[in-house]
């Protein structure tokens, strides 16, 4: 189960390395871009139950000097925690009713 869960850190931490590592956002003039999709991966990282604050403070670690957009870490936690957590049950949100069927 240990591995596991390490197997899927280090995937995760790839996905948000390469994004971090891409130079594309800064070439296009949106480096803002790779803030928002580099939070939208770590959201999914959470919602997986995966340790994302250990991922986003090795990537802020590793490219802080380079990408200055980079929300220093407990900003970024304030920012991913006000999101509710995906496949967390929901009370406020109505189930699905089928409606009358179409007959021609």
């Amino acid at each position: 189960m240990e591995s596991e869960d390490n197997e899927q850190l280090l995937n995760w931490l790839t996905r948000c390395d390469t994004i971090a590592a891409s130079d594309l956002f800064v070439q296009i003039g949106h480096p803002e871009d790779q803030v928002t999709l580099l939070k939208a991966t770590l959201l999914r990282t959470a919602a997986e139950g995966v340790n994302w604050r250990e991922i986003y403070r090795r990537i802020y670690d590793q490219w802080r000097t380079q990408r200055p957009l980079f929300p220093v870490p407990n900003t970024m936690a304030a920012e991913i925690d006000e999101y509710p957590r995906a496949g967390k049950e929901r009370n406020d949100v109505p189930s699905y009713q089928e409606g009358p069927d179409d007959e021609d």
